[in-house]
């Protein structure tokens, strides 16, 4: 352990915001793993192993790789900037005024201290300046020629990636190519979670206009990018797209035979009329066009649990399984933009506790089927057929693609969500919940179907809901309409807080309500035996029955019931008047009991309540 040599009165202690800011990235890279959070290096973020011996701080937590601390305070020479010597700048919040905030090396955000050239406006990280690029590459699997260092500050666009490079290209002379330091060690071949088959980099993609499948923008066709051989149709995509850390896993695949797996979900009994179907292996399903009694939405498909009505579907004859003829097409394996790693198609059995899920696209609960992967990720069925791209005209104007992670505005319900569809050709966002709501729904007990509207400009006049009764704003809400009737409805008092989600199974509430400490904690008083359970059930009844928590009429079409040890059932209309609930009545409980001792003329501890 040892202080730093250019700050021997601890300059460098560690501020508080940037001690949270380590120990949220380390929280985030190590889920799942045994790792300490505050065992990252001060400076690149990166993890330092038991075997990397970091410079540690005497007097605070702060850590640093050895490879990310400067040998010593004096100039160095470096062959990236060979005009100037580099001045080390030392617990600067920021470059200079002048200066830009990424290494020129790396491209990677500038730290606490970091080489730094103020003519030249240049700026290195100490780890990059201790690992500089061969003058020659010999073997580059970007070329087959060998590559020079050119140490210039000439622009240049890399032939492997067709983006821009500031100085220091590798060339060929003889073949009048450039490359990006980091380019020459492209991958060949990878898979990439927006494509199910492997694309391949190529240097030269033949003339035609083309867009990247990831980001949507232009691919220079003279220029190196990463294209599929398998699809007919010409499937592209920008080297650096493909090589993003949320696209591609990592893993190299040339010279690796390509794996076979059987992703047809069910075996052929009789061709047009009847299948067997991996999820209900024990009956043979058969083809149903259209049926009389499928008009009133009663009967929800196994895999999406969405109602029925005329859509082609399979039908078990010896039970009531039925399942729609797209869903009974999903793959068993899948891609998908949530996880780098492929997803497997798992058939939810609500007789277990952890039939009911989160959907890692949309956030909705479900408890149909879902793609599962390694990672422990899981897709409902509406958020497994949004691979990249939604083009709904009534809702925007232009396609709506994923083209990054990051969070967005949702045009829909205006909310801020995790994961966003946008639209390339101009500020528009919708999320995952809004780009899957259904585009026609029945309602039980009406005649017509409501059909989802986007927002009408053309209208004037008050809406009114016909079930919250509330004012309804045509103008900037998304709502349900009948067109034979003209009533309207709020989205939320439409598909409520289950739209994806098959009632009648019953639950212990824990695996509908999460595992919330305080909450099980709460309830172990008010248990004396057996076991709290919960279940979703229809709001159907002519008498909306009442919330145990909010005391209003439940509204949604969809609501939880619970069945409490030793006193009665209750309703509640959503997941927060459940939570509320449940805490309210077990705090009831133990008030009643916290002055309650053992008899006089009895030895033993007062009774301690859980919760106070």
């Amino acid at each position: 352990m040892d202080t730093h040599f250019w700050s021997p009165d601890h300059r460098d202690e560690v501020p508080f915001d940037d001690r949270w800011e380590i120990a949220f990235t380390a929280k985030s890279a190590i889920k799942n793993l045994n790792r300490s959070p505050f065992n990252f290096c001060g400076d690149c973020l990166e993890h330092i192993e038991d075997n990397d011996f970091p410079w540690c701080c005497s007097l605070c937590i702060k850590k640093w790789h050895l490879r990310c601390v400067p040998s010593s305070p004096d100039d160095i020479n470096h062959p990236f900037h060979p005009y100037h010597p580099l001045e080390l700048l030392i617990d600067v919040p920021r470059p200079p005024d002048h200066s830009k905030s990424k290494c020129d090396e790396c491209q990677q955000e500038l730290k606490s201290y970091f080489y730094h050239c103020s003519l030249c406006d240049f700026s290195m990280h100490v780890r990059c300046s201790k690992e500089p690029p061969p003058p020659i590459v010999e073997t580059a699997k970007c070329h087959e020629h060998t590559l020079t260092c050119m140490v210039r500050n000439d622009t240049f666009t890399c032939n492997a990636c067709g983006t821009h490079g500031e100085r220091c290209p590798y060339v060929c002379a003889p073949c009048g190519v450039m490359f990006h330091w980091e380019c020459i060690k492209l991958p060949h071949v990878i898979n990439i979670n927006r494509h199910d088959h492997r694309v391949s980099h190529t240097f030269s993609l033949g003339f035609g206009k083309r867009k990247c499948m990831i980001c949507h923008k232009k691919v220079d066709w003279r220029y190196g990018a990463y294209s599929c051989s398998t699809c007919p149709d010409d499937y592209v995509v920008h080297s650096k797209c493909a090589t993003r850390s949320d696209v591609w896993d990592g893993v190299e695949l040339e010279g690796v035979p390509e794996e076979y797996f059987d992703v047809l979900p069910f075996e052929v009994i009789e061709e047009g009329i009847s299948i067997k179907h991996f999820s209900h292996e024990e009956h043979i399903l058969y083809t149903v066009e259209d049926e009389d009694d499928m008009t009133d939405g009663s009967m929800r498909c196994e895999a999406c649990v969405h109602p029925i009505f005329s859509e082609a579907h399979y039908k078990c004859m010896e039970c009531h399984f039925i399942i729609h003829e797209t869903c009974a097409n999903l793959p068993l394996r899948k891609r998908h933009w949530l996880s780098t790693t492929p997803f497997y198609l798992n058939a939810n059995d609500n007789d277990t506790s952890d039939s009911f899920f989160r959907c890692g696209a949309c956030q909705t609960i479900s408890n149909g089927f879902r793609y599962e992967s390694d990672k422990g990720v899981s897709l409902d069925m509406r958020c497994a057929f949004v691979i990249s791209s939604y083009s709904d005209h009534e809702c925007h104007p232009h396609t709506l693609f994923i083209t990054t992670l990051d969070e967005g505005n949702c045009g829909g319900c205006k909310l801020t969500k995790k994961h966003v569809l946008r639209c390339t050709e101009c500020d528009f966002s919708l999320c995952l919940a809004c780009a899957t709501l259904p585009k026609k729904i029945k309602r039980k007990g009406d005649e017509h179907f409501l059909f989802l509207r986007h927002g009408e400009k053309e209208v004037s006049g008050k809406y009114w809901c016909e079930v919250c009764e509330a004012v309804l704003d045509p103008h900037e809400e998304w709502f349900y309409t009948c067109h034979v009737s003209g009533v309207t409805f709020h989205i939320k008092c439409v598909v409520g807080e289950f739209p994806n989600a098959k009632p009648g199974f019953t639950y212990r509430y824990q695996c509908v309500l999460g595992h919330n400490l305080t909450l099980y904690g709460a309830r172990v008083c008010t248990r004396h035996h057996g076991e709290e359970i919960i279940q979703l059930v229809r709001n159907d009844r002519s008498t909306r029955p009442k919330c145990a928590s909010c005391g209003s009429r439940c509204l949604p079409p969809l609501i939880l019931k619970f069945y409490l040890v030793d006193t009665y059932e209750v309703y509640c209309c959503n997941l927060e008047c459940s939570l509320k609930f449940l805490l309210d009545s077990a705090q009831d409980f133990n008030q009643y009991f916290q002055n309650w001792t053992r008899p006089a003329g009895r030895t033993g501890p007062t009774i301690t309540p859980l919760v106070g």
